[in-house]
């Protein structure tokens, strides 16, 4: 898969972002930067652009609630939601 088979993933969630309740919006957004700094190189093993979205998105949720300092989603959880995601995890 190509960066720009992306694209049309990244525009429709963008769409649906501006749909979002306002204090959600900062979520959608979220998102859509993760993606777009996908490259071809990330997305090679991929066919399905909607499993390559959710697939990084996962990853950059999961690496932030365990970076208890690094900025973004994860700063916006609840502790204790961090602390059950970092307890779900095999060798944590």
């Amino acid at each position: 898969m190509r960066r720009m088979e992306l694209d049309p993933l990244i525009l429709r969630w963008k769409k649906t972002t501006r749909a979002l309740k306002i204090h959600e919006q900062h979520c959608g957004k979220y998102f859509t930067d993760i993606l777009e700094r996908r490259t071809d190189a990330e997305l090679a093993l991929f066919r399905d652009p909607v499993e390559a979205a959710a697939f990084f998105c996962l990853v950059d949720v999961v690496m932030r609630s365990l970076d208890k300092n690094s900025p973004g989603l994860s700063s916006s959880l609840p502790v204790t939601r961090q602390q059950s995601i970092i307890a779900d995890m095999p060798g944590a």
